[in-house]
């Protein structure tokens, strides 16, 4: 009787806890769909204008959504400081922590800034024509001249979301939709006195929503009551050194995570180039799908990291290994539910993508793959998350960096051009690649699951 009524409280606690867990992570998932709904627009109206057109938008997001993905993991390390101290009550730590992460988005978004003289030799690399080149230097100035403001606006909606606030890098996610969407219509075909850019306005677009997407949160942030304990505009501190070093040691490695993450998936495009356009065709569909599906598990680590961060600002090491249980068991339940309808549907998927039957056939068959690889997924992203809300990131890159780089690319190339003979596997194509990194996110998620398994012990045993 008695340990049936345990286990009925634990069960209502946890239910309570996923509650809390999806309150925050389906904002940041809303958020997400924002952006990845922004590419697809940039590349749908720069295609009415031409082929031409939308090869600037396609060369131009292949160059900066990896670097700024690696720029915005940096700035991500405000977000479990913050939540640390939101459990703790501490809220002139919140506002120095936020300011200093706000410095430190402005400065690495500088960086671009420095490097875009070297985008001409990085596009003649790949044999870019000139003309097209050209076009997509003038598409990565627009990205570059907002690429300041974007981190900045990162750190805030990050500083927000850690406060329970997660809302509000959602619904300006979908007002800089709504602009970009006006902005390209402009720049594109140069209407209302707009200068005509093509496809590069698309990244003119971009630059200049993302300040005013800046300058929508920062008005929001002003006004609304819900931040009054903590306004970070209120006696801005210069930087300040001890705290920016922090956050670089915090950040630099989920910064490099994502990176090498998003590199491994995207650089298979190239390792098939000689595989023919169907094949390549066919992976990106599949790649994009699986990378749609993913917003759903990235999210729930946002969220996990902030909910493990702000018990352990309570001094509550029990609760954060409450959490970081609930959060997996979310993330999993989420994943095997998926799994099967991404199986079941995969031909259908395949059909949204592509009207040419071999395209949809490789589609397909990869799309196998990634029904089996959302599980492992699921479970390395929010366990990474976990991790985060401890503050452990720097083991949680180079586990990545093995799987990706060591193992899974390595072994995706063998299998794809080689085979297995002695098991009897001839020559994989492509799906050796995709083989690969199943393997590679099988490896990684039972490595960090470990990792926080022994991390969550420790702190319960001893807070941190």
């Amino acid at each position: 009787m008695l340990q049936a009524a345990q286990q009925a409280g634990r069960t209502a606690r946890f239910l309570i806890e996923a509650r809390q867990i999806l309150a925050l992570a389906l904002p940041i998932v809303g958020s997400q769909f924002a952006s990845v709904l922004m590419g697809l627009l940039d590349t749908v109206m720069a295609g009415r204008a031409g082929a031409d057109e939308q090869a600037v938008v396609g060369l131009g997001v292949a160059i900066w959504i990896p670097v700024f993905l690696a720029l915005m993991g940096v700035v991500q390390a405000v977000s479990p400081l913050v939540a640390h101290r939101f459990g703790a009550r501490d809220y002139a730590g919140i506002v120095h922590d936020t300011q200093q992460a706000m410095w430190l988005g402005l400065m690495l978004g500088i960086v671009p800034l420095l490097l875009l003289p070297q985008a001409p030799a990085l596009l003649a690399v790949f044999d870019v024509p000139g003309p097209l080149a050209d076009k997509t230097v003038l598409f990565l100035q627009g990205i570059a001249f907002g690429l300041p403001a974007a981190l900045v606006f990162r750190a805030l909606a990050f500083y927000s979301a850690s406060i329970n606030r997660p809302g509000v890098g959602m619904v300006l996610g979908f007002v800089s939709l709504a602009i970009n969407a006006v902005l390209n219509q402009g720049l594109i075909h140069g209407l209302w006195g707009l200068p005509k850019l093509g496809g590069a306005g698309c990244g003119w677009a971009t630059g200049v929503g993302m300040w005013v997407g800046l300058v929508l949160i920062g008005i929001w942030i002003s006004v609304s009551p819900h931040y009054a304990q903590c306004r970070v505009w209120e006696g801005l501190r210069r930087p300040h050194g001890p705290t920016l070093f922090k956050l670089l040691a915090l950040g630099l490695p989920i910064g490099g995570a994502n990176f090498a993450e998003v590199a491994a998936f995207t650089g298979v495009a190239l390792f098939i180039g000689s595989m023919g356009a169907a094949t390549i065709a066919g992976h990106q569909a599949a790649l994009n799908f699986a990378s749609l599906v993913f917003m759903l598990p990235a999210g729930l680590s946002a969220a996990l990291a902030i909910r493990v961060g702000q018990s352990l600002g309570a001094g509550d090491g029990r609760a954060a290994r409450f959490v970081s249980c609930s959060g997996l068991l979310v993330a999993l339940g989420m994943a095997l539910c998926l799994t099967p309808l991404i199986a079941l549907g995969r031909h259908h998927i395949a059909a949204w993508y592509s009207p040419d039957p071999k395209v949809q056939a490789i589609a397909a068959w990869l799309l196998l793959f990634a029904a089996v690889w959302h599980v492992a997924d699921a479970l390395q992203v929010c366990a990474a998350g976990a991790l985060r809300g401890y503050r452990i990131t720097l083991g949680p890159m180079l586990m990545m960096v093995a799987a990706y780089w060591a193992v899974a690319l390595p072994l995706g190339h063998h299998l794809a051009h080689v085979g297995w003979p002695s098991f009897g596997l001839q020559p994989m194509g492509v799906a050796g690649f995709w083989a690969g990194l199943l393997v590679g996110l099988f490896s990684v998620s039972a490595a960090l699951l470990a990792l926080l398994a022994r991390v969550a012990r420790r702190t319960t045993v001893r807070p941190v």
